[in-house]
């Protein structure tokens, strides 16, 4: 089983589940801007890794440091989501914002001909490293989250699940409504959940068509 976000991105959880948080929200915030915000926490650091080689690059600074930037920028930005503290004001909403414009890899083509004429292909190449190894080390910390937290609850959880109830969370507390990601029996029935799902299934049926339930 399994939802789908506007861009594609996989959340596995119960479409009843979902949608039995969403609705606490709903109408106030709907499905859509719920799964557009939780893609715009996953693109946080895919943003960071942008602005941090964009200012290495305008600055010219050496290869080394652009990777190590590009670096930090990841590691920085992957233990913000792992503990979902939106600390900086904006930062979610300018992670949506990129989310919209990122797909198309306009960004990226750009970045890539102004690290060009600026650093030369050395500062690029630094930059695809300095990211590379970023991920490569929070993908470490995601497992051993991911083994803490089948432990607990008994079924592991990807930064795609977590960057979902971290956008539920955010959208809770804007509202003053309940924190918590468990939901009740009556909480999950059909009959509670639906108006939210129906909603999304009204304006973005091509969503909705990809959800998956086994």
């Amino acid at each position: 089983m399994a939802i789908y976000t506007p861009r594609g991105l996989k959340i596995r959880l119960s479409v009843n589940h979902v949608f039995a948080l969403i609705k606490r929200l709903y109408p106030e915030v709907d499905a859509f801007r719920v799964l557009k915000t939780t893609e715009g926490i996953e693109s946080l650091t895919s943003m960071a890794t942008f602005i941090a080689a964009l200012t290495c690059f305008l600055l010219k600074v050496d290869p080394l440091y652009i990777g190590i930037s590009a670096c930090v920028a990841y590691l920085i930005m992957t233990f913000i989501n792992m503990t979902g503290f939106y600390i900086i004001p904006g930062l979610v909403m300018l992670g949506t914002l990129y989310s919209y414009i990122s797909g198309f890899s306009i960004l990226l083509i750009a970045l890539l001909i102004v690290g060009y004429f600026l650093v030369g292909w050395q500062g690029i190449i630094a930059f695809f490293i300095g990211k590379f190894l970023g991920w490569a080390i929070s993908q470490v910390f995601e497992l051993q989250q991911m083994k803490k937290i089948k432990e607990i609850v008994g079924v592991p959880l990807t930064a795609s699940e977590r960057s979902f109830f971290n956008a539920y969370r955010m959208h809770a507390s804007k509202l003053g409504k309940s924190l918590d990601i468990d939901v009740s029996d009556e909480e999950l029935t059909e009959e509670n959940w639906k108006p939210a799902f129906e909603d999304l299934a009204v304006k973005w049926p091509e969503v909705v068509s990809r959800f998956t339930i086994e």
